[in-house]
């Protein structure tokens, strides 16, 4: 890996919550920190979620980097926003044109790849974690019973596929669902016993229980490289996601996931660590 002093911009958009920094993960340093002037240095831009982040990479001089996160490439395919209520929009195939000239793009997987692609963009599958990978040493044991959590943010429940689990648990009822992050209730019917609401916890807490459990359940159809997968596959779990992953069972598959969990998922973690933080920017 090489470092030549990059810096990075992590979009606002994005929020936080992430088990590192992209200090702690890849070594670079704050964009424009202490007021210091980083124009001239190269950039990782890590989300691109509106004009404003745009403006702020066509604007930078010196080498471009920019990390897409996921929900910002549906931003993008949309076109940027020029007034407060997204009726006056910039279209992005002009956009693309440039980024694809002047910029090194990186995405978590081939769906974000694909999607690039189909407007010119070309990029390089890197999955991505800021996590500290020995925090999530090896720990999966065999389990009698199959326990499957996922999370949500915002609450935003279609979006993270939490309407879809009332199927998954009533074809699978020997398979327990446990639900983190949201703040207002999500409703079970009544009936469904193999369904529990965790919540937002902290995620000390919440890295304690799903520790324990069988696999992450990830139900997003488009996304990034997802922290919860990512901790599934370090600890030797076996996750299910509809985006496919080396290690991960694909949904259509959750049948099948006790004939998986007789073993620790020793291949998804070592694809893992090989694969995650390919960055050029990356020191660690």
């Amino acid at each position: 890996m090489e470092n030549k002093n990059w810096k990075c911009r992590i979009a606002p958009s994005l929020g936080g919550g992430f088990e590192g920094t992209p200090e702690s993960a890849w070594g670079t340093e704050e964009y424009g920190a202490g007021g210091v002037d980083h124009s001239n240095l190269s950039v990782v831009f890590f989300g691109l979620y509106g004009l404003p982040d745009f403006f702020t990479l066509w604007n930078h001089k010196g080498k471009k980097a920019c990390l897409w996160a996921g929900s910002d490439i549906t931003h993008f395919l949309n076109g940027y926003w020029l007034d407060e209520k997204g009726k006056i929009k910039i279209s992005p195939k002009s956009l693309a044109i440039w980024i694809n000239n002047y910029v090194d793009n990186y995405v978590e997987n081939e769906v974000e790849q694909v999607a690039l692609a189909k407007l010119g963009i070309e990029s390089k599958v890197v999955p991505s974690f800021l996590g500290n990978v020995n925090d999530f040493p090896l720990s999966f044991k065999p389990q009698e019973k199959i326990k499957l959590y996922t999370s949500v943010s915002g609450n935003d429940f279609n979006t993270y596929g939490w309407n879809k689990i009332y199927k998954f648990a009533q074809d699978n009822p020997d398979i327990d669902f446990y639900l983190y992050g949201n703040t207002i209730p999500f409703p079970i019917p009544e009936g469904f016993v193999n369904i529990f609401i965790r919540g937002r916890m902290e995620k000390e807490e919440m890295n304690s229980e799903i520790k324990q459990m069988t696999g992450a359940l990830r139900l997003t159809e488009f996304d990034g490289f997802s922290e919860l997968i990512a901790k599934s596959l370090l600890w030797g779990q076996w996750p299910v996601s509809i985006i496919y992953y080396p290690g991960t069972i694909r949904v259509e598959c959750i049948k099948y996931l006790k004939d998986f969990i007789k073993k620790p998922n020793k291949t998804g973690r070592e694809w893992l660590i090989k694969s995650l933080n390919k960055y050029p920017w990356n020191i660690k």
